[in-house]
């Protein structure tokens, strides 16, 4: 495995690994942009991803773009980050009306280094069960938005771990490692409210470190929501560090 340095990621390829990486249930193209459809509640199910663009006229592909979401039933939103192309298009969907929404951080690791400053993963499963799926549940924004989040991991193709920490038999904290292209992006992590702050996700973290270790994996990804003060500690802790923000706008008026 190869260390991760401190320089910048390649902010363009980590997204598109991060797009594959949570299929929606329909996607489609415009211009390069790449749309994606589920049920309207995860914004990465829901949204046209912009790290690729192909076409002449970006008015005309925004025109495009929306229309196929007013297709579906669901509102146009774009994910966008440093990589968002072209450069101008966060002005000319300010200038429709688009607002930002959950803004949100990149951070990234060196697996070794999460291993090193990790407890051994003891009493953690890896295969997806009824206490991960409840977790998962339990700790969306709603049941619905729980089990889009459910769907969408039933599409994931391995190498996948569905890690689960356990207290006396029972479910308390879950995360997935998903691998590609040499990174393993971390989704889905989730703590009992009754269970925070004794470690648990921790070892959650260490179990995917260690599988990732385990599959040749040397660099480690995730997106956690700046405002997320106790998320935020917990992954500086575990040896992440920012690489890059993304963020969405949503079409308000």
């Amino acid at each position: 495995m190869t260390a991760l340095h401190q320089s910048p990621v390649n902010v363009a390829a980590l997204e598109a690994i991060s797009a594959a990486s949570w299929p929606a249930r329909h996607t489609s193209e415009v211009d390069g942009w790449l749309l994606r459809f589920t049920d309207g509640y995860t914004h990465r199910g829901n949204s046209a991803a912009t790290h690729r663009f192909t076409g002449a006229d970006v008015e005309e592909s925004i025109d495009a773009v929306e229309g196929a979401y007013r297709a579906k039933a669901l509102p146009a939103l774009f994910h966008m980050s440093p990589a968002t192309v072209p450069a101008d298009l966060e002005q000319r969907l300010i200038a429709r009306g688009y607002e930002c929404t959950t803004p949100t951080m990149v951070c990234v690791a060196n697996t070794l280094d999460m291993i090193a400053r990790l407890p051994e993963p003891f009493d953690v499963s890896g295969e997806r069960g009824a206490g991960f799926d409840s977790l998962v549940i339990g700790g969306s924004r709603s049941p619905d938005d729980g089990h889009e989040r459910l769907d969408i991991l039933a599409r994931m193709n391995p190498p996948l771990i569905c890690a689960t920490a356990f207290d006396n038999g029972v479910a308390v904290s879950c995360g997935i490692g998903i691998a590609r292209e040499g990174w393993a992006g971390i989704n889905l992590m989730r703590t009992d409210a009754h269970a925070r702050r004794r470690g648990n996700a921790q070892r959650v973290l260490s179990a995917i470190a260690q599988w990732a270790r385990a599959s040749g994996i040397a660099n480690i990804y995730l997106g956690v929501e700046q405002q997320n003060a106790p998320a935020r500690a917990l992954y500086a802790k575990a040896g992440f560090r920012d690489a890059y923000p993304y963020w969405y706008l949503r079409k308000t008026v």
